[in-house]
Order: C-alpha cells, then structure tokens, then sequence
C-alpha cells in the first residue's frame, strides 16, 4: 500500500506511506522517498529478544533487469 505525502526535501522525490511485512512477519510502516531517505520507520510486534544470526541476513548483491 503506497499512499503519496508529498515531496522529499533532500532530493524533491515524492514521499509514500508505504507498509509492509518482514522476513519475521512484522509489520513496518515508513514514510519515506523512492530514493531512501526515510522520515521515519516504525516496526510494530517486533520480538524483544529476537536473536538474528547475521550471515543469513547479508545482502551480497542488489541489481536491476533489464526488460527492455
């Protein structure tokens, strides 16, 4: 769900309300740019003692396809 709050004052992108779910099934709300410059972020029904093990949780490569 994307909801368009404006415009970003570091780079002039318009700004969403967007919210989420995460690989543990949280529910992220943020408001933030397509360029990620985030406002805020807020995680709701995080477990307090959740212990992630950070060599599963490494992103190694972000890429783009080309469809054209």
């Amino acid at each position: 769900m994307f909801e368009l709050k404006g415009q970003c004052p570091k780079c002039q992108a318009p700004v969403f309300l967007n919210e989420c779910s995460d690989w543990y099934g949280n529910t992220i709300t943020s408001l933030n740019c397509w360029n990620g410059h985030y406002k805020w972020l807020r995680v709701e029904e995080i477990e307090q003692n959740l212990e992630i093990d950070p060599e599963t949780n490494v992103v190694s490569y972000i890429g783009f396809f080309d469809l054209g």
